[in-house]
């Protein structure tokens, strides 16, 4: 199932189960990840995958417009699961090296984190204020 909103286009398995460890995580430019997504469905709608999201990048809705690149995060339920990667790069000719455990990506999102201090600087230095 894909399901669009603002920020992110999710792709959900039917019986999607949303106790992930991590994922794989591709950078590019969003008009490829949105030409994969009908490739990304059917991969979830078989079960290969559980879970995956990317960034749409719409100027009027992107929180971090400082970063050029869309991301495209392909969930896992074991950490670092090798068998998820090279159905992405068997599937879709994506391959990535870049991997975070869910832990990671809060730790990175939370005050002191690189993503957040990023977020904050951008957006203080836009507007004067966070």
């Amino acid at each position: 199932m894909i399901q669009v909103g603002t920020v992110w286009t999710y792709i959900f398995a039917p019986n999607v189960d949303n106790k992930v460890a991590g994922k794989w995580i591709y950078e590019g430019n969003a008009d490829l990840f949105r030409q994969l997504c009908p490739k990304l469905n059917k991969l979830a709608d078989n079960g290969a995958i559980n879970m995956a999201k990317f960034a749409n990048k719409n100027p009027r809705h992107d929180p971090c417009p400082y970063i050029k690149n869309s991301v495209l995060c392909v969930y896992t339920h074991k950490p670092r699961d090798k068998k998820i990667r090279l159905i992405i790069k068997n599937e879709l000719d994506l391959w990535s090296e870049t991997y975070k455990t869910e832990e990671q990506t809060n730790q990175e999102w939370r005050p002191g984190g690189i993503l957040f201090e990023q977020y904050a600087h951008y957006w203080k230095n836009k507007r004067g204020f966070l």
